[in-house]
C-alpha cells in the first residue's frame, strides 16, 4: 500500500481531526498536540519536513521517558503510521466503550444520574459507565434480558468472564443501587470479591534533586518568571496542576502571605501561607505580567497568543522540561508535577511531621488518603519491624540444605 506524503503539521492535523471524530477530550487532544510538536522539533533538527514510520522508530529510540508516558508517545506515532499508511482508526487501548444493551440503558442512566447528584466527578462517572456497560454486556451474553432475573449464579458467571479484577468495586456500587432503588430483591453486592489492587508507592524525588529543578529555570526571561512561580507553588507547596492552572489573583492575598482557594479535585477549600520563596516568585512575576500587560483575573497565562489562561499541558510540559535541564534521571520514574506533590510529603514525613499535618497541607478529605505517602517513610517503618524467629526443626534443615523436602 502506497504511503501519504504530507506536510508533517498537515498529517498531524489529520490524525487529530480523526480524533476529535471519535469524540477524545480537548485534554486528550493537547497531549497528542505536544507530543507531535516533540516529534517535530527532533525532525527540524534533522533537517527533515517529511514524516515516515522510520522517523517515527528514531523518535521513539531517542527519548527517555518513564513507561506510561512513552506508552503515550508510541500510541501517538501508530496513529501517525496508520493514517499514512490508509489503515482505518482502531482503539489502540484496549477495546472500545462497548455500547450499552437496550434493555438496560434506561436502568444504567438514573444510575450514572445518581452518581452525579452524589457529587462524583465527570472522570469517575466515565470509568464507572465503562465497567458497568462491559459487566451488562456479560450478563445479556448469558441469557439475562431483564435486570429483575439477576442471581447469584448469573452474576457469579459474568464475573468469571470479567478480566480486570480493579472494576470489582465498580460492580459491587451498581449492584447494591440494583437493591436500593427495588430493581432487584436481594442485594447481590456482597458476593462480588474484594479484590485488593496492587500497592504502588508513589515517586517520589529527594530534597537535593527538587532544589536542582528549581535552579534549572532561567528567571531572566518572562517564561522563567512565571515558570519559577509555577514550580514553587507545586515543590513548596505541593498544589495540584489544576489548582495552580484556574489560580486566581483574588485567591493570592500578598498582604497577609496567604493562597485560599477551593481544590478542583474535592472541591474543599484551602487556605496555606506562602513560604519566602514563594511570595518572593510571585512578586517578581506579578512585576513582569503587569509591565508585559499579561494581567487579568487569572495568575498564570500561555507566553504567545492568544495568551489564554495557562493549561495544565503546558505546566506538564514544562515540569518536564526542567527535570531534563536539571539533569535529575527520570529513566523508569514519573516526572510530571504531581512527583513534586508527593516528593514534598515525603519529605515532611520523614522529617517528622505528623501525618495530620501533611494531610491538611495537602488539602486531602480523606483521614486515610496520608497513609499512601506513609509507605515512603523508610526509617520510622524500620521501627516497626519485628525480628523474624530463629528457624527449627525441619524448616531450619531445609534452609541449611540439610534435608530435602519433598512435596508430594
Amino acid at each position: 500500500m502506497a504511503e501519504k506524503t504530507l506536510n508533517f503539521h498537515k498529517l498531524s492535523d489529520c490524525v487529530i481531526n480523526q480524533l476529535k471524530k471519535q469524540n477524545y477530550m480537548d485534554s486528550t487532544l493537547m497531549v497528542y498536540r505536544r507530543i507531535y510538536n516533540r516529534i517535530y522539533s527532533s525532525m527540524k533538527k534533522l533537517g527533515i519536513e517529511t514524516y515516515t514510520p522510520e522517523i517515527g522508530r528514531q523518535f521513539l529510540d531517542s527519548v527517555n521517558v518513564c513507561r506510561s508516558t512513552f506508552s503515550a508517545y508510541t500510541c501517538a506515532v501508530r496513529r501517525l503510521n496508520d493514517y499514512i499508511d490508509d489503515i482505518p482508526y482502531r482503539c489502540h487501548h484496549g477495546s472500545q466503550l462497548e455500547k450499552v444493551p437496550e434493555d438496560f440503558s434506561n436502568i444504567l442512566n438514573e444510575y450514572l444520574n445518581e452518581c452525579s447528584n452524589t457529587g462524583n466527578k465527570s472522570p469517575t462517572i466515565l470509568a464507572k459507565k465503562k465497567t458497568c456497560v462491559r459487566f451488562l454486556n456479560y450478563i445479556k451474553q448469558i441469557g439475562c434480558n431483564d435486570i429483575c432475573d439477576l442471581n447469584a449464579g448469573k452474576i457469579s458467571q459474568a464475573l468469571l468472564i470479567y478480566d480486570n479484577k480493579d472494576n470489582y468495586a465498580r460492580i459491587r456500587q451498581f449492584l447494591r443501587y440494583l437493591y436500593d432503588s427495588g430493581l432487584i430483591k436481594t442485594d447481590f453486592s456482597g458476593i462480588v470479591p474484594h479484590y485488593k489492587r496492587r500497592s504502588v508507592l508513589p515517586t517520589t524525588y529527594t530534597p537535593s534533586e527538587i532544589k536542582k529543578v528549581e535552579n534549572a529555570i532561567d528567571t531572566a526571561t518572562d517564561t522563567g518568571k512565571r515558570d519559577r512561580a509555577i514550580i514553587l507553588l507545586a515543590t513548596r507547596m505541593g498544589l495540584r496542576s489544576g489548582d495552580i492552572a484556574k489560580l486566581k489573583w483574588s485567591e493570592v492575598d500578598l498582604n497577609s502571605g496567604y493562597i485560599h482557594l477551593r481544590q478542583e479535585k474535592t472541591g474543599m477549600p484551602l487556605s496555606l501561607q506562602m513560604p519566602k520563596a514563594v511570595m518572593a516568585a510571585i512578586t517578581t512575576f506579578l512585576e513582569s505580567a503587569k509591565s508585559s500587560g499579561r494581567c487579568d483575573e487569572y495568575v498564570f497565562h500561555g507566553m504567545s497568543a492568544p495568551y489564554g489562561r495557562i493549561t495544565t499541558s503546558i505546566i506538564r510540559h514544562a515540569t518536564d522540561r526542567y527535570f531534563h535541564k536539571a539533569g535529575i534521571d527520570t529513566s523508569r520514574k514519573k516526572h510530571g508535577p504531581h512527583t513534586f506533590r508527593s516528593s514534598l510529603a515525603s519529605s515532611m514525613v520523614n522529617d517528622g511531621v505528623s501525618y495530620e499535618t501533611v494531610r491538611r497541607i495537602l488539602g486531602h478529605s480523606d483521614l486515610n488518603v496520608i497513609k499512601h505517602y506513609a509507605k515512603v517513610d523508610i526509617e520510622n517503618l524500620r521501627l516497626c519491624a519485628l525480628d523474624p524467629p530463629r528457624p527449627k526443626g525441619i524448616f531450619a534443615d531445609y534452609l541449611s540444605g540439610k534435608k530435602v523436602v519433598r512435596h508430594v
